[in-house]
């Protein structure tokens, strides 16, 4: 789609960014551990990267990344590497860092991480960074609820996600009170699940699992085109960078809406809070003691893009329950 396409060739042009003439050299010296399969997997570790091209624009830094084989072993190893070159601060992608970083924090008190989409760990020198899903959801559930024909929607993750699901069925509800709410969690055999969930009747398919979900669009598309006249028409809502999907002129009208995490702003936050010598420390969980920043739709940090035009006949509606969700 148009902003992960901007989003991937701003990452392909980091080696041609001018850094930003500056007379002083940087004090900040950020290292990012990235999650497996590193830049180019089109999700967070390419977010990431294109964040920090466009914190670089306007802020004076540097910051290298290392790619991990994705075991216990070799994060362990190229984050030790990370703090024996004097990067601060360090920041890990992903959750499988959690244990890891957990040890590390109460090893060396004084460096400063950082942890994107994970705030379970209590420690002062661990900056958690985070996006409010139950605001995510109930966006996705909102635009679901105004534009279903049949009265079924359904939520498709990964893993159970109790903020996710909750936000999705608030926002279900309150735009269309008699409503059934199918929610699901897999991780794999998503193409068979997504036909199940067709031919019981869903008519909108909220896809928040990891990676691509071409096939599962595929599979929306084909029974668009091959269904009876008189019968719904079945539409996606994707997230991102969560999920990446390769929009054509086939599946494009079947997208409703695409809901984005903007990381671009967590990177220049954290590089700015940097560079002040201060930590991101909104409380988080008062009674463990979990610090960092919870991005939501306040400031811009979580955005619907329309794209189908039945949606875009709800705009004004949609607006409200923004409004509404960024309460949550």
């Amino acid at each position: 789609m148009k902003r992960k396409a901007l989003l991937l060739s701003v990452a392909i042009a980091a080696s041609v960014i001018v850094p930003v003439t500056s007379t002083a050299a940087p004090a900040v010296n950020l290292c990012v551990a990235y999650d497996l399969g590193g830049p180019g997997d089109r999700s967070y570790n390419d977010a990431v990267l294109a964040g920090l091209i466009k914190a670089k624009k306007t802020l004076n830094f540097n910051y290298e990344g290392f790619i991990t084989d994705g075991s216990a072993i070799d994060r362990e190893k190229r984050i030790r590497a990370m703090i024996t070159k004097g990067c601060s601060p360090i920041l890990a992608i992903g959750s499988g860092y959690t244990k890891l970083l957990n040890n590390l924090a109460i090893e060396f008190p004084t460096q400063q991480f950082s942890i994107l989409n994970d705030a379970s760990i209590a420690s002062l020198n661990i900056t958690s960074l985070v996006f409010n899903d139950k605001q995510v959801g109930y966006l996705a559930g909102a635009a679901a609820g105004r534009v279903s024909k049949t009265g079924k929607v359904a939520l498709i993750a990964n893993a159970t996600n109790l903020n996710l699901e909750t936000g999705f069925a608030l926002g279900a509800t309150a735009a269309k009170k008699k409503l059934k709410i199918t929610l699901k969690s897999a991780t794999s055999g998503l193409v068979d699940l997504v036909k199940s969930l067709i031919n019981e009747g869903n008519d909108v398919i909220f896809v928040a699992t990891a990676g691509s979900d071409n096939e599962i669009f595929s599979a929306v598309v084909k029974y668009n085109e091959t269904k009876k006249k008189e019968t719904a028409e079945v539409s996606v809502i994707t997230i991102e960078p969560d999920q990446y999907l390769t929009v054509t002129p086939a599946n494009q009208k079947y997208l409703l809406c695409a809901i984005t995490k903007r990381v671009d702003n967590a990177m220049v936050d954290l590089v700015t809070s940097a560079i002040k010598n201060q930590q991101i420390s909104d409380i988080l969980d008062p009674a463990q003691g979990i610090y960092g920043r919870s991005y939501g739709i306040t400031g811009g940090n979580i955005e619907l893009s329309f794209w189908a035009p039945k949606l875009l006949a709800f705009k004004a509606s949609i607006a409200a329950a923004s409004r509404t969700a960024a309460k949550l």
